[in-house]
């Protein structure tokens, strides 16, 4: 579905503030990346453990701190058994996750699987599968997996309060030396390895769009003949390596490094 459809994921699911949800979401990554880049150097580790620790609670922090103040009636809830809160606004919750940077299957992003990750995924129905040649046509019954789907459902939204009709999944990919790179929201569940199935999403623009009709601002004289003539500055310059940071050693990717 995710693409399909004439109006995007965030238009149809928060209307007139799909706009402002998207910066702020993308605000959130953001600055949640720089919290944990600042608890990395902190640390004075080689390993990126201070920066996954640190991510995967600031995340969910800076996501609820931003869309309070945008969607009106929004409240943070506190799942049994979660360090942080999640957004609820209008039926959805919102859960932010990082995106493991090894381990993807078919190109799809993949989080970090927990118990209760896979409780509020399964606030979503699961997609109904479409049969193949290889099906047992006899046993294949759409209707007994959609009840089944339905169910499983219905069962992680008692186990929250009904708190919610609907999982958001935002997916943000980073790391240390990159930064933010992805950020991709939808509706999704998670497969027992951590793999994201998005059955409707939209990727975030990372840059705000330049606004074309803006026009140069003159400095220091109304024509090009009316400004001062550049003057030469003298001052002492850095060797490459040293101002580059050349010297410093990069870190890797770390398998048990918490996403």
């Amino acid at each position: 579905m995710t693409g399909t459809l004439s109006t995007s994921f965030m238009e149809r699911h928060f209307g007139e503030n799909s706009q402002a949800v998207s910066a702020a979401l993308v605000a959130a990554g953001s600055e949640a990346h720089t919290r944990s880049l600042d608890a990395k150097i902190g640390s004075r580790l080689k390993s990126n453990h201070a920066y996954g620790g640190t991510f995967w609670l600031a995340l969910p922090q800076e996501v609820v701190a931003r869309l309070l103040p945008i969607l009106d009636g929004a409240v943070a809830f506190p799942p049994r058994g979660a360090p942080y809160e999640l957004l609820v606004w209008n039926g959805i919750a919102i859960l932010p996750v990082k995106v493991m940077e090894t381990g993807k299957r078919d190109n799809r992003m993949r989080a970090r699987i927990s118990d209760l990750r896979s409780r509020l995924t399964k606030v979503n129905v699961l997609a109904t599968p479409h049969p193949t040649l290889f099906d047992d046509l006899d046993e294949f019954t759409l209707d007994e997996f959609e009840e089944e789907a339905s169910k499983v459902a219905e069962a992680a939204r008692s186990a929250i309060g009904n708190i919610a009709t609907k999982m958001v999944v935002a997916a943000f990919q980073c790391n240390p030396k990159s930064g933010l790179r992805v950020v991709r929201v939808g509706i999704a569940t998670l497969e027992a390895d951590g793999q994201i199935n998005f059955s409707d999403s939209e990727q975030l623009a990372l840059v705000e769009p330049s606004d074309t009709g803006a026009k140069p601002t003159v400095v220091a004289g109304e024509t090009f003949d009316a400004a001062p003539r550049p003057r030469p500055a003298l001052e002492v310059v850095e060797e490459e390596t040293t101002a580059r940071g050349g010297n410093e050693q990069a870190d890797g990717p770390h398998e048990s490094v918490p996403e």
